[in-house]
């Protein structure tokens, strides 16, 4: 496998998606709701590397994926100390990996808005690529919802289930035991992450969020905050597409080349957008109450990017 200047796509869709789908480690769209993963022309985006200012480096991603993994295994010790003392779940320890990872992919995280921290919240965010669970993790004190698939991949499983991930299957049958987790979690005053378009995109437009999951957030305690994300900056300037295909990842793009590549790449920056909180009992209905998220998660992506 060749790690350098390019990105590695799929030829066929089936390809992509035999084992890392087009979903990033943590997301999960509704149970019972269907969701069409965002997928793009594989000769659209291999016609936009040659354009790209961003070239990875074999140094670069060397040394960032030994750091990595050294990073992984410090933290996995600092959390098994930390059972000993009971503080084994202690939101700092999640904060401080997530922001450690996206500080080795050289990313660097700036915020606007007020983050709304009080449990029991339940944050919403658009989903660009995997990155995003480092940059939001790295800020967000909360649980991300993954779904079920997720627990039994190599090395992502075990740290999702360190990090006091929820695991969902896909499955309608499901969905009225799935939305009671979910409230019996945020009852006991914790907070959730989730990504409500069920699918990633190529980071400049949001898709529609499902409003299943808004459920669990009925009931006055419960506030709801939207965040959006965008990869803004490459090395010192505004991001083309060109550039921002390293970060973002989505069908039909495959896993680990695009990962390596992440880890080669000079300083980029990421913007959180932090929206005003809200309830479902602000809104007529919890499709109203998503409707409204989706809205504002996609105006603030469009502020982010330099957008009307």
């Amino acid at each position: 496998m060749q790690v350098g200047s390019c990105l590695i796509v799929a030829p066929h869709l089936a390809t992509a998606s035999n084992f890392f789908e087009n979903c990033t480690i943590l997301h999960h769209p509704g149970a019972g709701e269907s969701v069409i993963p965002y997928v793009e022309d594989a000769a659209v985006i291999a016609a936009r590397i040659p354009t790209s200012r961003a070239r990875p480096s074999r140094l670069r991603t060397t040394v960032g994926a030994l750091l990595v993994a050294s990073w992984i295994l410090v933290m996995v010790l600092v959390r098994v100390v930390a059972a000993l003392f009971g503080a084994q779940h202690s939101p700092g320890l999640y904060l401080t990996f997530h922001a450690g990872v996206a500080r080795l992919f050289n990313l660097r995280i700036t915020t606007t808005g007020t983050l709304h921290t009080a449990p029991p919240t339940l944050y919403v965010a658009n989903h660009v690529s995997y990155l995003d669970v480092f940059v939001l993790g790295a800020w967000l004190p909360g649980s991300f919802i993954a779904k079920s698939e997720v627990s039994g991949w190599p090395v992502f499983g075990k740290l999702a289930k360190l990090q006091n991930t929820l695991f969902f299957e896909r499955n309608v049958r499901r969905a009225a035991d799935q939305i009671a987790i979910m409230r019996a979690h945020l009852a006991n005053g914790k907070n959730l992450i989730f990504f409500p378009e069920g699918t990633s995109t190529p980071g400049t437009h949001v898709e529609p969020f499902r409003s299943s999951l808004f459920q669990s957030a009925e009931g006055d305690d419960t506030v709801i905050q939207p965040v959006s994300v965008a990869y803004t900056n490459y090395d010192g300037a505004p991001m083309t597409q060109a550039e921002r295909d390293y970060y973002a990842w989505y069908l039909p793009m495959t896993f680990l080349p695009h990962f390596l590549n992440a880890l080669g790449l000079r300083r980029a920056e990421v913007k959180l957008v932090f929206h005003e909180p809200v309830r479902v009992a602000d809104f007529e209905s919890r499709k109203a109450c998503a409707a409204h998220c989706e809205q504002v998660v996609r105006d603030g992506l469009q502020r982010a990017l330099g957008g009307s």
